[in-house]
């Protein structure tokens, strides 16, 4: 749960100038966790900057009373005010808090400063001669916590720390496992090609056939390599085998010519089923008894023949005679004629 709060500083006003409606840019919008608000009075919140290993440069964080520590994430577009009561507040950015993990920022003053030796936090803090790590390291990292991306050696009430790779990509394997296990629960599409939920079919938007379990690893590796030296997350891509994206796209596009080339050769394979199964059927039709199998009738699967031309039938001995009686002999018509 979050609350929205605002706090604004007013400028002077001048009291023959025409009253204006515009709040000043200094009014912020800021969503806040609940767990900072409700503490007690003297226990106030304050913005620090500490050195982002992700960004590579200081960064906004909110701490409360050297017990919390809170990322501040900043949202900006262009051409966007905020309407405050009456007022419009020229500054459209919005701010909002995160819980984070202190050993993210610790990790990249130990690969600093203890991969060769072990040193205390102490130490750390005055090579760095920045009073913002001191005060990270000294009141907000757990020393417990350390001791997943580092060797621990004591001596006496000093404690040195000595860091170790090994553990150190072990224990963001673990991190980056449990992003993927919350990307799963809320649904988040990992695909490498954009998925509209508009235009799904069901009310699942993740759909497990199409998205496979490196490009949660993929994404998730991406959420945590936020927090971490470019070097570092390159290392936990290679440790947890995660292909790039160019050569995920290349495996993909291979995959989907075979996939289109085995389709069309099971769609030629059932034409030559066909066709075969039509040259069974007819042949089983010619040796069945359903057809005669006289040699001078047709078969259904032969050509049509030319037919045979037709004989001049042979007079009989009567015909003949009578023929014979007939000739020099007129028509009847004859007798008839105008001349």
């Amino acid at each position: 749960m979050s609350k929205k709060t605002t706090r604004s500083v007013k400028p002077k006003v001048d009291p023959d100038a025409a009253p204006q409606q515009k709040a000043c840019a200094i009014k912020k919008v800021f969503y806040i966790s609940e767990k900072l608000l409700n503490t007690d009075d003297d226990q106030r919140m304050c913005l620090e900057r500490f050195y982002h290993p992700g960004k590579g440069q200081p960064a906004l964080f909110i701490t409360l009373h050297e017990r919390q520590i809170m990322e501040v994430l900043e949202y900006a577009e262009p051409r966007r005010s905020w309407l405050l009561n009456s007022e419009v507040c020229s500054n459209g950015r919005t701010y909002m808090t995160t819980p984070i993990d202190p050993t993210f920022l610790a990790l990249h003053h130990l690969r600093k400063h203890c991969a060769q030796r072990a040193m205390s936090l102490d130490s750390i803090s005055v090579d760095e001669a920045d009073s913002s790590t001191n005060r990270l390291l000294t009141k907000f990292i757990d020393a417990d916590s350390l001791k997943s991306v580092a060797d621990v050696k004591t001596s006496g009430e000093l404690v040195f720390y000595k860091y170790n790779k090994d553990r150190t990509l072990a224990w963001l394997a673990l991190k980056t496992r449990q992003v993927v296990s919350v990307l799963k629960a809320k649904q988040v599409h990992c695909g490498l090609g954009a998925k509209s939920q508009n235009f799904v079919r069901s009310e699942k938007i993740v759909d497990d056939n199409d998205v496979k379990e490196v490009d949660y690893l993929r994404m998730a590796c991406d959420y945590v390599g936020r927090y971490l030296d470019a070097d570092l997350h390159a290392e936990l891509t290679r440790y947890l085998e995660i292909p790039s994206e160019i050569q995920a796209l290349v495996e993909e596009n291979a995959t989907a010519k075979k996939r289109k080339s085995q389709q069309g050769q099971a769609s030629a394979n059932s034409k030559k089923i066909k066709l075969a199964n039509g040259e069974d059927a007819a042949t089983q039709l010619r040796n069945s008894s359903l057809l005669d199998s006289d040699d001078n009738k047709e078969s259904i699967t032969s050509p049509p023949s030319t037919p045979a031309p037709l004989k001049e039938r042979t007079m009989t001995a009567k015909e003949k005679v009578l023929a014979k009686s007939a000739k020099g002999s007129k028509s009847i018509a004859s007798f008839f004629k105008v001349k």
